[in-house]
């Protein structure tokens, strides 16, 4: 898998979903979104908070470089 820049997971917006982002990431090597990341991530930015979820993924690792 070299020719994706991403990977976007279907579980809704299922926050129980959050576990298997890292888990998901890590066996890929690609960033991980779904519904729930993107959303965590535009509410959070929209509200002038850094989009830290710890262990959520590469979105949600705040400042973090991704």
């Amino acid at each position: 898998m070299t020719d994706v820049d991403a990977v976007v997971l279907s579980a809704c917006v299922q926050l129980p979903s959050l576990a298997a982002v890292p888990q998901v990431e890590a066996r890929l090597r690609r960033p991980v979104l779904t519904a729930a990341t993107a959303t965590v991530h535009q509410l959070l930015t929209n509200l002038g908070v850094e989009p830290y979820v710890p262990d959520a993924g590469r979105l949600l690792a705040g400042s973090a470089p991704r």
